[in-house]
């Protein structure tokens, strides 16, 4: 074999490998003061910080802040949640479709 070959066919085996791990995800929105550290799917130690956007792993969805506020809920793949808090406590909500900007 030529090292050319040799060459496409590690490339080959890394895209493969690549993409056959590529996770699934749901964006989660949290207009709350709290950053959360969130476990969800197989991952632990996902950060969701205040007044921010993120993407995590689609799945059961368990959270607390530092303060000791919790969440919890589940996302499928594609999904969108809102954290959002009433009246002192944080909720994991849908996104509705009027909140999805894209």
């Amino acid at each position: 074999m030529s090292r050319a070959s040799v060459i496409i066919w590690v490339v080959n085996g890394v895209l493969a490998v690549a993409c056959s791990q590529a996770a699934a995800s749901c964006r989660v929105s949290n207009e709350t003061g709290y950053s959360f550290i969130v476990s969800s799917g197989n991952a632990s130690n996902q950060r969701v910080r205040a007044h921010a956007t993120a993407a995590i792993e689609a799945g059961k969805i368990q959270g607390k802040s530092e303060e000791g506020k919790t969440i919890s809920g589940s996302c499928r793949d594609g999904g969108e949640l809102i954290i959002q808090e009433k009246n002192g406590v944080p909720l994991l909500l849908p996104k509705s479709k009027k909140q999805i900007k894209r």
